[in-house]
């Protein structure tokens, strides 16, 4: 009960910022553009707020040529306003210096605007790669996995951009592919003659998956058929085997029953229920994939040697990842007790800016412990 009465409060702040942030952007724009209608501002931001409530909602369930084309310039839109914030935001700060006067203070706006907007832009299509070491009792010789997530294919993301995922993932010369969740987050990329993941055919090494929470919104059967055509095993609340190493794939769910998560599956089962359930040889190296960096506390009682996880995008933006370390803590690797942990930038986004974080391929290269 106490998280989701975190939930609420966090839901009003939200909307308190927005509303905020809303009537920044009204006054500086009246301040720079004074020509320009009131209601032109107001209509403006309205339709760019209702566009990313339906994004995330309508649009990744209809795919309309003509909604998608809205969604496409929705988030284009989107993206462009939150760079224009920032520099509106910097260039306050140091008018508070240097006294501007207002054409200046526009001029430099938008111009900083730009070059955010062209950084941000450029790094959200940009997938860099990242190389972990983790050393595993129990195992002899060294395995090489890639670590993927959040790849957020959909209105904005397609085909180019998950064959420019496989291609990096192919010079790696993996052994092994983990992913947790999120590959979807629209139906754009579903029905016949669609076949977006082709790639991953091509790589010929074993590759486990499990849902995060777009992909079961989208449609959690069809993503199924999709990563099936592309040769990959979906994992529901199951183990399997790979060498050495038990893979442990937990479904998108809440902690215990005294948690509370929207971006969890409803019902009755939690990762405590699940694997108190689980039987898990502590003879043989494990790793869980869960989409959401949840539950750490009964993967450590359960013996789990590394938990792979993503959902957060590291915030994706700053400062949004300062607000989210707050509810999660660290990103990428550390530890809980004795257990590894990894939970990925993301290799996408679900809009394409990136400032602050990168789009994330994990090398993670686990080695015998010594």
């Amino acid at each position: 009960m106490n998280n989701l009465l975190v939930v609420i409060i966090s839901f009003f702040v939200m909307l308190a910022l927005a509303a905020g942030i809303i009537y920044y952007l009204f006054k500086r724009c009246k301040l720079f553009f004074p020509n320009i209608p009131q209601k032109a501002f107001i209509g403006g931001f309205i339709a760019i707020l209702v566009i990313i409530i339906l994004n995330s909602t309508l649009f990744s369930i209809i795919t309309h040529p003509v909604l998608i084309a809205i969604g496409v310039i929705g988030v284009i839109a989107t993206s462009l306003l939150i760079f224009f914030l920032f520099s509106l935001v910097v260039i306050d700060v140091l008018n508070l210096i240097f006294k501007f006067n207002p054409k200046i203070r526009r001029l430099l706006s938008i111009g900083l605007g730009v070059l955010f907007a062209v950084y941000g832009l450029w790094n959200a299509h940009t997938v860099k790669v990242k190389e972990i070491t983790i050393p595993i009792k129990g195992l002899t010789h060294e395995i090489r996995a890639v670590h993927i997530s959040d790849v957020h294919l959909g209105n904005y993301w397609g085909k180019r951009q998950m064959d420019k995922i496989v291609g990096n993932i192919k010079t790696l010369n993996p052994d092994v592919i983990f992913h947790t969740g999120d590959l979807f987050d629209s139906k754009a990329h579903f029905g016949e003659g669609k076949d977006v993941l082709s790639a991953f055919r091509s790589l010929n090494v074993p590759h486990y998956f499990v849902n995060g929470n777009h992909d079961i919104i989208v449609e959690e059967q069809e993503v199924k058929n999709q990563l099936k055509k592309a040769n990959a095993t979906v994992l529901y609340n199951e183990i399997a085997n790979f060498g050495e190493l038990q893979i442990i794939g937990l479904n998108n769910m809440q902690s215990d029953e005294n948690s509370f998560d929207p971006s969890t599956q409803s019902g009755t089962e939690t990762i405590k229920s699940v694997l108190e359930n689980m039987i898990i040889d502590n003879n043989r190296p494990s790793i869980v994939l869960h989409h959401r960096p949840d539950g750490m506390k009964y993967m450590h009682e359960k013996g789990i040697d590394l938990f792979l996880a993503g959902h957060t995008h590291a915030g994706q933006m700053f400062p949004f990842s300062l607000f989210l370390k707050i509810n999660f803590g660290k990103f990428s690797y550390f530890k809980y007790e004795t257990m590894d942990i990894h939970v990925s930038e993301g290799t996408g986004a679900v809009i394409p800016i990136r400032f602050g974080t990168n789009n994330i391929i994990a090398l993670i290269r686990l080695v015998p412990k010594i």
